[in-house]
């Protein structure tokens, strides 16, 4: 069940729309460089959303492994379902 939950989080955050533009204008104002570009690009990924969240919040690694795979999975699935 927590597995369901981190997974339902790691997409809110992905796909909710004001957040991920709050976060689109945040790196507006930073310069650019690659490590600037790989944060911008982890807030926007599922599976690194997912991972990193649930790492931070349960401090257990192969939970957040679970939960980026399921993450990962789900993304897969919406995006088949989409075309």
């Amino acid at each position: 069940m927590e597995i369901l939950l981190y997974t339902a989080l790691a997409w809110f955050l992905t796909n909710f729309e004001p957040l991920q533009d709050l976060i689109d204008r945040i790196f507006t104002e930073v310069p650019l460089n690659s490590l600037t570009i790989y944060l911008h690009n982890a807030f926007g990924c599922p599976k690194c959303m997912g991972f990193w969240t649930t790492w931070a919040l349960s401090g257990e690694f192969l939970t957040a492994c679970l939960v980026s795979l399921c993450s990962y999975v789900v993304d897969l699935c919406l995006t088949r379902l989409n075309y």
